[in-house]
């Protein structure tokens, strides 16, 4: 009688000792314990159905099975896109837009019951929105005006991206055009367009440069002009002098009247 009661003690020993291990076998696999990193928020879920509670950073306590969470990353996230669209002039330009955006923290669960996680909200909103904004701004510029109105460009892309996803639940912190690719044609013509008029402001320079040339030779061959006729008048001075010195025969009129000077002498000189 005594062996059996040894006998169902440990029996019993063993049961709760495989019971403890099976605990914590079931613990370590259905983890009632959840954790929300930094910049994200968890998506709290019963059955598969979203609840409207949303999980903060930090340690949360689920019902293994019942509850799951979705994690989702709040943080500002860059997304790029290529869009190729025909400008005013018919051009096919291709505009590669960069867009910073983020998912607000507290329409988290709206987001991914409505969208889904972040591939599905870029390649189902972002894209399209990316997308229908260059269409619609490319438009209305020509080829050329898309690159020397960059930023007015850039300022109505980042409008209609940013009134696409704001009723989506998500901020825009910056939109930016990283690039215009134009057809190989039309870059060899704006290429040589650029060189012709680079030609043509040097040809205006030289024309500039040959007129004041000429000016400063007009001014210079005034100034000699007016020079040796200067000279010239001096010289013709000094030679009626000289003839009227050397018929003067060196006698002084006996009687001058008021203030008269002596004929023909200067004796200042």
């Amino acid at each position: 009688m005594k062996l059996f009661k040894n006998l169902d003690s440990k029996v019993k020993l063993i049961a709760g000792g495989i019971g403890i291990v099976f605990l914590l076998l079931m613990f370590l696999i259905f983890n009632p314990f959840y954790i929300i990193g930094p910049g994200q928020r968890g998506v709290l879920m019963d059955w598969g159905a979203v609840q409207n509670g949303i999980l903060s950073p930090g340690i949360h306590l689920v019902v293994p099975v019942y509850q799951s969470v979705q994690k989702i990353n709040v943080r500002v996230q860059n997304f790029t896109h290529a869009e190729t669209a025909a400008s005013k002039d018919l051009q096919d330009v291709e505009t590669t837009v960069a867009v910073n955006y983020h998912i607000d923290p507290t329409d988290a669960n709206w987001v991914f019951q409505n969208i889904g996680t972040r591939i599905t909200v870029q390649n189902k909103i972002i894209i399209p929105a990316i997308s229908n904004a260059v269409k619609a701004v490319t438009a209305h510029y020509n080829a050329e005006e898309l690159i020397t109105l960059r930023d007015k460009v850039k300022t109505e892309i980042s409008q209609h991206i940013v009134n696409a996803l704001t009723k989506f639940k998500i901020g825009v912190d910056a939109v930016n055009i990283t690039n215009f690719t134009f057809s190989k044609l039309f870059s060899q013509a704006i290429e040589e367009k650029q060189v012709a008029q680079q030609k043509a402001l040097q040809a205006q320079y030289e024309l500039q440069k040959a007129r004041v040339k000429a000016q400063q030779i007009v001014v210079t061959a005034k100034a000699d002009a007016e020079a040796m006729r200067l000279k010239q008048t001096a010289v013709t001075r000094k030679i009626i002098m000289l003839d009227a010195v050397k018929k003067w025969n060196g006698i002084f009129p006996t009687y001058m009247g008021g203030n008269a000077p002596l004929p023909f002498l200067n004796v200042s000189k």
